[in-house]
């Protein structure tokens, strides 16, 4: 097939995609609904992989520079409905021969244009039944992502080549823009075996009551982010003084994670997911409880914050440095498997209450509304 290399490199593709844009989505879906659909997930993300395949069925193969450099044919069409004038005089095909009949769908000028509607009509599906989009916005959208693909190949790529190495053709824009119309037809006759936004959003409404792993860790991430941006600056604005950094990132730690706690029972990243802290039992949520959960859970953390600021006033060459370095490793080593046996314990027992919660009497709540 002429077009499986695209698919292929867009299959080989997809995982890094995949990877980049999946702490975004779950950021966005617990902080929009409290909760995430998998129905939503699935289409979002076959959604992503048609857009890689439709670029890279566009682009690929991609020429050389000196290639390109050399090429001399036109660089764009201007004339509506050529492809009609050339289907005319180019194809073979003879109604009253029916031996021409196949030679005539297999011919370019057939192909080319059936290409350009198909292309596109996946785009039109995924307009109505996801992002639920009327029958005028698809026809934009479907034309301004024709439009794009049109004048990547007009420049060159943007620049990297010295000039088009394909066609810039107004027909192209026509095509796709009909076949994003037509997939917003189509859909229409799938549309009552897809799930309903009604339903959708009631299953939502029953998860948003619910803390995942996923959305605790979701949390956690955005807080270690703020840490990390926090601690970077603090650092720098102190001239990343050696025996100040770990101080710096202890300070840090207590101003992105600790203090919000206390203060309001929640972080950023707490806040950016809709969790709160609050006590196991039915009594009121000290300042210890919350203390006691923030030393227990960062404990990956602090131990080498508190441990390297020590040893920041030690010679690395001495026998104290290198013991303490071991105590720390084995310490954290333990602390590693603690976590990790506890997540996976958390990950299938949705009920199980992690260590650091037990012991600091803590647990998280949605706050969702």
């Amino acid at each position: 097939m002429v077009y499986w290399f695209d698919i292929r490199m867009a299959m080989l593709t997809f995982p890094l995609v995949a990877l980049l844009i999946t702490f975004p989505i779950l950021l966005w879906h617990y902080h929009r609904f409290g909760a995430i659909s998998r129905w939503s997930i699935l289409m979002l993300y076959s959604f992503v992989f048609y857009l890689l395949c439709a670029y890279f069925l566009i682009m690929l193969p991609l020429p050389s520079v000196a290639s390109v450099a050399k090429l001399t044919t036109p660089r764009y069409n201007l004339q509506p409905l050529l492809f009609i004038r050339e289907f005319v005089d180019q194809n073979p095909l003879q109604l009253s021969n029916p031996h021409t009949w196949v030679a005539a769908v297999k011919a370019p000028t057939v192909i080319q244009p059936l290409f350009n509607v198909v292309l596109t009509i996946p785009f039109g599906f995924y307009l109505r039944s996801y992002f639920h989009k009327s029958w005028w916005q698809t026809i934009l959208l479907s034309f301004c992502l024709s439009l794009f693909f049109e004048l990547t190949q007009l420049t060159g790529d943007y620049g990297i080549y010295p000039r088009s190495y394909r066609l810039f053709d107004v027909d192209d824009l026509l095509l796709n823009t009909i076949g994003g119309l037509v997939g917003f037809g189509l859909t229409r006759f799938i549309l009552p075996v897809l799930p309903t936004s009604q339903h959708i959003k009631e299953k939502l409404r029953i998860q948003s009551r619910q803390v995942s792993v996923f959305r605790h860790a979701t949390a956690f991430v955005v807080d270690w982010f703020s840490f990390s941006i926090v601690s970077m600056i603090g650092n720098g604005l102190l001239g990343n003084v050696k025996v100040l950094v770990q101080p710096v990132s202890l300070v840090s730690l207590m101003v992105v994670v600790l203090l919000p706690q206390l203060v309001w029972r929640k972080t950023l990243g707490m806040r950016m997911v809709h969790l709160k802290v609050v006590a196991s039992s039915e009594g009121k949520t000290t300042a210890k409880h919350v203390c006691q959960r923030w030393i227990a859970g960062y404990s990956l953390f602090l131990v080498p914050i508190l441990i390297g600021g020590g040893l920041a006033f030690v010679s690395p060459g001495s026998q104290f440095y290198m013991y303490a370095s071991i105590v720390m490793v084995l310490i954290l080593a333990v602390i590693v498997i603690l976590l990790g046996l506890d997540m996976m314990i958390d990950a299938f027992r949705p009920q199980h209450a992690l260590l650091f919660e037990r012991w600091s009497k803590t647990k998280l709540i949605s706050d969702y509304r």
